[in-house]
């Protein structure tokens, strides 16, 4: 992990050296998306730079906001929540009153591929 972050940064002074004296913030963050993009394509830190891309720049350009993030962060977690209760429900309406896996998704409002993952998991016929 450490490599490939050495590599990341690596990438980012190339294209660092390559911005003018006093850059515009868009040009800068033209500079990280570049350098973002090759990373990936370089297979280098894809799975963060994927999810992350976007935190990634603003830290750069000075825009990143610690309390933002974890507000996002719990945001997301609560979703994650309310999207795994709504899934738990979907099977409970499956296992108790035998609806069919897309009429329980669809009435607890629970993605249907998540839905039938669970099943499967479960072997739920």
């Amino acid at each position: 992990m450490l490599k490939q972050y050495c590599e990341f940064m690596e990438i980012v002074f190339r294209y660092q050296s390559e911005l003018i004296d006093t850059p515009t913030t868009d040009e800068q963050k033209t500079c990280y998306e570049k350098a973002i993009r090759e990373a990936i394509s370089k297979n280098i830190l894809v799975d963060y730079l994927t999810r992350k891309g976007t935190a990634v720049i603003n830290m750069f350009t000075d825009e990143y906001d610690y309390d933002l993030d974890m507000q996002v962060k719990a945001e997301e977690a609560y979703d994650r929540g309310t999207q795994q209760k709504a899934i738990e429900n979907a099977i409970t309406l499956i296992k108790k009153y035998k609806a069919s896996p897309e009429d329980a998704a669809k009435d607890m409002n629970a993605p249907l591929e998540l839905v039938l993952e669970r099943l499967k998991q479960e072997d739920i016929k």
